[in-house]
């Protein structure tokens, strides 16, 4: 049992469901690219747009839980935006109009294009990962790139287990806390809170270490590391499914790019 959330995996069969993993990932970083060369905060907005048709239409996630779960990425983006046009340098520029001055705090339009460019470029991140990640499970994704693109095994799967491994942390620091109770170490006022969790903290990491070590002498037990060419259960080949999202996110990138110009 975790008291991180549920996975947001899909509910329902869709398109992007039956494209292999590496193909959304081929697909993702095309846009991000696209939202990275340029500073026009209309290029990210439009990818953003892009991203919310094919999460509604294509994704099979569920869409009642996904604002829930992106709510703290944006307060996150939200605060990197303010802070960004805040504290632009192109406030400081006498020569530009001021679009809001109250005492010496100084609001031009560069610094208010150029935070929003950041913030919205955050945006296009946060939705390509729900689209790569959200679609298929974290084995699916190893079994891709392993099958694909040939990572090594050693490593996917490694990161594989490292993932599965990381939801149940909250787990380890509750029953760490409560077993410092049991044995008298509760904490009273806030510097020995403090204290206390740095200690929580030495004792995760240990445990961290630990379930490393166990981690990586099963992986070698199964011949991860034999250099010896592994089969898989589960054979993915490529399909046209696969080349027509890498092409149509090209074209939405270019188009996002482009238009208007």
């Amino acid at each position: 049992m975790s008291f991180m959330p549920a996975p947001l995996g899909p509910i329902r069969p869709a398109f992007l469901t039956r494209v292999t993993p590496a193909a959304r990932l081929v697909a993702g970083s095309i846009w991000l690219v696209a939202s990275i060369v340029t500073l026009d905060p209309v290029v990210p907005i439009r990818l953003s747009v892009a991203a919310v048709i094919a999460i509604v239409l294509w994704s099979g996630l569920p869409l009642r839980r996904i604002p829930r779960r992106l709510a703290p990425l944006g307060f996150a983006i939200a605060s990197l935006t303010f802070f960004s046009i805040l504290f632009a340098g192109a406030n400081g520029d006498r020569s530009l109009d001021a679009l809001f001055q109250f005492g010496p705090v100084r609001i031009t339009a560069p610094a208010v294009t150029g935070g929003l460019a950041i913030g919205l470029r955050v945006v296009v991140i946060a939705l390509a990962t729900l689209l790569v990640f959200g679609p298929s499970d974290p084995t699916q994704m190893a079994d891709s790139l392993v099958q694909q693109w040939h990572v090594p095994d050693r490593f996917a799967y490694g990161t594989l287990g490292a993932m599965r491994v990381a939801p149940f942390m909250a787990d380890d620091w509750a029953i760490i806390g409560a077993a410092r109770r049991l044995r008298g170490l509760s904490s009273g006022g806030p510097a020995s809170r403090i204290r206390a969790a740095g200690d929580r903290l030495v004792v995760m990491l240990v445990a961290a270490i630990r379930g490393a070590e166990r981690l990586a002498l099963a992986m070698d037990a199964r011949g991860f590391d034999s250099g010896i060419r592994r089969t898989h259960f589960r054979e993915l080949k490529v399909s046209w499914r696969d080349w027509l999202t890498i092409a149509v996110a090209s074209l939405v990138a270019v188009a996002a790019l482009t238009a208007g110009r």
